[in-house]
């Protein structure tokens, strides 16, 4: 009889499906079928960063399930090693991958890195009094509070205690993410824990991708980035085209041509802060979009003056 708790399967599954849908978010924004201030806005960078902690604290959840199934520590069990092999075997081909498609921002220390090395860390923590574990889960939240230029230098980016936050597409640094997984751990043993989660017919699909979550995280990326990139991008905007026909009209109006590029320049990072850039490059912009970017224009223009 299998020892698997189905609602940890079906909350790991329920996960997946929020990253696929964060991820296919991004990629309709790369091909430009919704607007790329989507993905740029703090909601939607705050979604990320809560489907990276479900994941982290369900991976430490499990771990001390596993410690207690096994009933021997996780340094002497080939199944706890064969899985992080595995893991550490994805991160590495994530980063190859993500150096050869996007070598201007690769994953260099994602999600999957991070739960490779965090769940050696916690390894001793399965073990140690539970207050030990949630003391070490508040200290690693807290530990960027330290962070210092003295780790600028790319050796210690995997810290998360630089003063710089490093160009990548999916950057969970150490810290404060070993947090998520010890409290993970934590969470687990509680002695109010539940053991069992209701036999719901509804959790059956999530669990059962929930049980296949690392080839899940390498397929679907590349199904759905590949689909879209076969339909191809709906009225790809092109930005540079966009900003010469902005500076051609500015400096035909007598206007320095310099003072024409910066102001035109700050337009469109305004109108993308605003989510009106499509609109914008589209020229489909509603009346009250008109007045703010004419507005924004205005102050752009005073400011490349200034300079």
């Amino acid at each position: 009889m299998s020892r698997r708790l189905p609602w940890i399967d079906a909350a790991r599954g329920g996960a997946l499906l929020a990253m696929a849908a964060y991820h296919l978010t991004w990629d309709l924004a790369e091909f430009h079928w919704i607007d790329g201030a989507v993905v740029a806005s703090r909601a939607f960078h705050f979604l990320g960063h809560g489907i990276a902690a479900s994941f982290l604290a369900l991976s430490g959840y499990s771990l001390a399930l596993a410690r207690r199934a096994r009933g021997k520590t996780l340094w002497r069990d080939p199944h706890y090693w064969r899985r992080w092999g595995q893991i550490v075997a994805a991160a590495v081909a994530v980063t190859l991958a993500s150096y050869r498609l996007f070598p201007e921002a690769p994953i260099f220390f994602g999600i999957l890195h991070c739960i490779a090395l965090s769940s050696l860390i916690a390894l001793p923590f399965v073990e140690a009094p539970v207050a030990v574990t949630i003391l070490a889960a508040g200290l690693a939240f807290a530990a960027p509070l330290l962070a210092s230029s003295l780790f600028d230098a790319p050796l210690w980016w995997w810290t998360g205690l630089s003063a710089i936050k490093p160009a990548s597409n999916d950057y969970r640094p150490l810290l404060p993410w070993l947090g998520f997984m010890l409290l993970g751990v934590g969470l687990a043993r509680l002695p109010a824990r539940a053991e069992r989660g209701p036999a719901q017919p509804f959790i059956k699909p999530l669990a059962l991708l929930g049980r296949h979550s690392l080839a899940f995280y390498l397929i679907h990326q590349p199904v759905l980035y590949g689909a879209l990139a076969l339909i191809g991008p709906q009225a790809a905007i092109d930005e540079a085209g966009f900003l010469a026909q902005c500076a051609a009209q500015c400096a035909g109006s007598g206007v320095d041509a310099a003072h024409c590029e910066a102001s035109c320049g700050c337009v469109v990072m305004r109108a993308k802060s605003a989510g009106r850039w499509r609109a914008l490059a589209l020229n489909t912009l509603d009346e009250a979009q008109k007045t703010a970017t004419h507005e924004d224009a205005v102050a752009c223009y005073a400011d490349a003056a200034a300079r």
